[in-house]
């Protein structure tokens, strides 16, 4: 049997493991993010609201200063037509206080239909920012449970890649670098066994060439010569 192949298979577990755990951590990012998800979407809301909030009661208090400045101008008229004596003049301004007054009428209308927005507008926004602090409340607890999750998982992937480490220090230099380059490729495991000739990773059948030296070695270093996989002999190990 080949010196390093315990040495591969023992790496591949520690790689197993931290894989694992990397699992582990996009989980626990998932369910991070769909929190932060809910959060940004209250915050949005709120944040609409308000700005729709701020345009409505500017064009209130717009239409305010100008239902006043109308309502002087239409005092100023109906004084100038109790003062008037002339039938002639005194008949035009009636006319224009008349106009005035049905301008004054609309105008007044129109701003309480704003003042009603604005009302209707700031107890929706506040509802909106009640159900943001209650969407915050709630997730207290689940975060916290996270961030104890996620401690707990820090401590276990610090021991698993100090595992690794030693378990890759033990292999000959020129393996480790040819290991670790296989890593970082395939998204399958790096050492698969061979079953009745043929490599279980791509189901290719080993070369009657190469069949010798995988007995030989229980291993075969170079790889499968279509995949690339590092292939052994189960029965070598056990």
């Amino acid at each position: 049997m080949h010196p390093d192949l315990p040495k591969l298979l023992e790496l591949q577990v520690r790689d197993r493991r931290l894989a694992e755990l990397d699992i582990r951590t996009q989980a626990i990012a998932t369910e991070r993010a769909s929190l932060d998800a809910l959060l940004e979407r209250g915050r949005a809301e709120v944040a609409s609201m308000e700005r729709t909030l701020g345009d409505v009661s500017r064009r209130r208090d717009e239409a305010e200063q100008k239902l006043a400045t109308q309502r002087t101008q239409h005092e100023r008229r109906k004084q100038k037509l109790e003062q008037e004596r002339n039938p002639r003049v005194a008949a035009q301004l009636l006319a224009d206080v008349e106009l005035g007054r049905n301008i004054l009428a609309q105008e007044e209308n129109e701003w309480l239909r704003m003042a009603d927005d604005v009302t209707a507008r700031t107890t929706a926004a506040n509802a909106a920012k009640e159900r943001l602090a209650s969407a915050l409340g709630e997730q207290a607890g689940a975060r916290a449970e996270l961030d104890g999750r996620e401690s707990v998982l820090a401590a276990e992937i610090a021991v698993a890649q100090d595992e690794r480490e030693h378990a890759a220090a033990q292999l000959d230099k020129t393996l480790r670098i040819r290991y670790d380059r296989l890593r970082k490729s395939r998204t399958n495991e790096i050492l698969v066994p061979v079953d009745n000739g043929t490599c279980t990773a791509c189901y290719t059948s080993i070369p009657r060439s190469r069949v010798g030296k995988l007995q030989a070695d229980g291993i075969l270093i170079d790889g499968c010569e279509m995949c690339g996989a590092i292939i052994y002999l189960a029965e070598a190990v056990v």
